[in-house]
């Protein structure tokens, strides 16, 4: 019974073991195929560690470089925050300035008014001091002559000293007179003296005046050269000058000519006004042509441009014919009294007088020194003529002293003469120098008013650099506090850095333990690939020897034995296994 019992279970257990293991031979088949495949992922992944590993290095590099990088990011954050402090500091100086400069632009302008009226002061004073200048000359003449006359006067005063001792008595009773006289002639000369002081002073700002004038008399001549030759001669692209071209198409060549082109402009004006009708025509035939108000207004700008073109011309010839000095009267031209030599000549004369002025100085020196000499002779004499008061006793000496003083005073008298002549050739000059500083004074005026409108514009300009300084000022404060958020994003940068560095060292060590573990995993999956090819080989052959068997075929199939003989190996310990539990019944 329970070997039929053993045989059933037997013959249960083997259809299923037939079954798992054709289960089994499948699966080992899927497992190799997997292992396989797992092969082949595990050499990829070998490949990409390899990869990863040289990406680390290079992740590494780029964080030193980058560590680097915030090394000199530091440097020069602190560059810019030094340089946003002292930019920040400029904006205020600029700011500052600024309002300085608006304030000078003000005042400036209104020193520039105030100059104009100066300058119409100036010309005023400069008439003024023609006016003197030629009363000067008069009075030198005069002065001249009485110096003559006090030459004569001082021979003859040095003729009678020999017969003064003779006439002693007399002298005493005039001598208190002589005294009174000689020293009212001493206090007489202090004017003299005075003035001419007065007049070495204004012989020298006679010459400044005159170095002034030659300055601006050279360039007035330049500016009327540059523009004669502008007229006069060809221009850069231009085969003929200006004035050559004008007069091939102005008739008679001058301010009151009548140019040939504008004439034709004009003609050609009248011949379109007469098309006027065809216009109509022309917009019947659904032509787009301009309107009558359009066309009539284009024929407008071309007359008032015929007349520009003739005004233009009238106007160069104009000045061509002033700078060349054509006389209207005679018809032909007196080159010096055209502005373009006349300017010339001018700038030459006052260059000549610039030359010969400082002259009139030592003239005036000279002058200066004779009026001196000759008052220090006058108070010789009103000493001389006190001590012929006191005493007669000391006649002899006094006329011999006086003999030599006169004789002084005759040599004083000569260089006077010479320092009038001198004097007098000078105002002559100083009066014609001073017509010129009017003229001069009058063109200042003009220029002052340029220089008022200027300062005006620059007050103004002044302003709005003051308004754009805030603005400036504004922006750097707003520089230095960006900088300084910058400076502590920088710091936080050198910190990240400082720990991407750390982390690239610890993913490069983990790079080359995943190296080296896909390359044992390589390994193993092949080892496992050949291991499951073999379970497949063992699964195959286990599944051909474990086909189930039938009931008839138990008994007579040589397979039995492959399960008898373990069963009966199997029922000797179960049945030592059962004697023995009897035997420990029976104890």
């Amino acid at each position: 019974m329970f070997l039929v019992l053993l045989l059933a279970f037997f013959v249960l257990f083997t259809g299923k073991v037939a079954s798992g293991a054709s289960e089994l031979s499948d699966g080992a088949e899927r497992a190799s195929t997997g292992a396989g495949d797992l092969k082949a992922g595990a050499e990829k992944a070998q490949t990409g560690a390899k990869d990863l590993a040289a990406g680390t290095e290079k992740v590494d590099a780029g964080a030193n470089t980058l560590a680097k990088g915030i090394g000199s990011a530091k440097a020069g954050v602190t560059t810019l925050k030094e340089g946003a402090t002292t930019l920040d500091e400029g904006a205020v100086k600029l700011l500052t300035g600024a309002e300085a400069a608006n304030e000078g632009a003000n005042k400036l302008a209104a020193g520039a008014t105030n100059a104009r009226t100066g300058a119409g002061t100036l010309t005023a004073g400069a008439y003024s001091a023609s006016d003197g200048a030629n009363q000067l000359a008069a009075g030198a003449t005069t002065a001249r002559e009485g110096s003559d006359n006090l030459a004569a006067g001082a021979n003859e005063a040095s003729d009678g000293a020999k017969d003064l001792a003779a006439g002693a008595v007399r002298a005493n009773e005039g001598s208190g007179e002589l005294a009174k006289g000689a020293s009212d002639l001493y206090a007489g000369m202090q004017p003299l003296v005075t003035g001419s002081g007065e007049l070495i002073a204004g012989a020298q700002d006679a010459v400044d005046g005159i170095g002034q004038l030659n300055d601006g008399a050279y360039a007035i001549s330049a500016g009327i050269g540059t523009v004669y030759a502008g007229i006069n001669e060809p221009q850069n692209g231009q085969p003929e000058s200006v004035a050559t071209q004008i007069q091939k198409d102005l008739k008679p060549y001058g301010p009151t000519g009548k140019s040939v082109g504008a004439a034709e402009l004009n003609a050609a004006a009248d011949e379109l006004a007469a098309l006027t009708p065809l216009l109509a025509i022309a917009r019947l035939s659904g032509q787009d042509v301009p309107t009558d108000e359009e066309f009539n207004e284009k024929l407008g700008k071309l007359r008032i441009a015929a007349a520009k073109l003739e005004g233009l011309e009238q106007l160069v010839a104009g000045v061509d014919l002033g700078l060349k000095g054509y006389d209207p009267k005679t018809g032909t031209f007196i080159p010096e009294k055209g502005l373009y030599k006349g300017s010339q000549i001018l700038s030459g004369g006052l260059s000549d007088l610039n030359t010969k002025a400082p002259g009139l100085v030592d003239g005036a020196v000279e002058i200066q020194g004779g009026i001196t000499e000759v008052r220090g002779h006058v108070s010789d004499l009103s000493a001389g003529a006190t001590q012929l008061d006191k005493g007669l006793g000391e006649l002899n000496t006094g006329a011999g002293k006086l003999a030599e003083g006169n004789g002084k005073l005759a040599a004083g008298a000569g260089t006077l003469a010479t320092g009038l002549n001198t004097l007098n050739t000078g105002a002559a000059t100083l009066a014609e120098g001073n017509g010129k500083l009017a003229t001069g004074a009058g063109t200042l005026a003009t220029g002052l008013d340029t220089l008022e409108t200027g300062a005006y514009t620059l007050a103004d300009g002044n302003y709005k650099i003051y308004d754009g300084t805030i603005s400036l000022s504004d922006g750097t404060s707003r520089l230095v506090t960006g900088t300084e958020s910058l400076d502590e994003g920088v710091v936080k940068l050198d910190d990240g850095g400082k720990t991407l560095t750390a982390g690239t060292s610890d993913l490069k060590e983990g790079a080359e333990k995943l190296a080296d573990g896909n390359t044992e995993l390589a390994e193993g999956s092949k080892t496992l690939a050949d291991g499951n090819g073999k379970i497949a080989e063992g699964a195959d052959t286990m599944r051909a020897s474990t086909t189930a068997l039938t009931p008839g075929e138990i008994f007579t199939s040589p397979k039995i034995l492959a399960v008898l003989i373990p069963l009966l190996l199997l029922l000797i310990p179960i049945g030592m296994l059962i004697a023995g539990t009897r035997r420990g019944t029976q104890h």
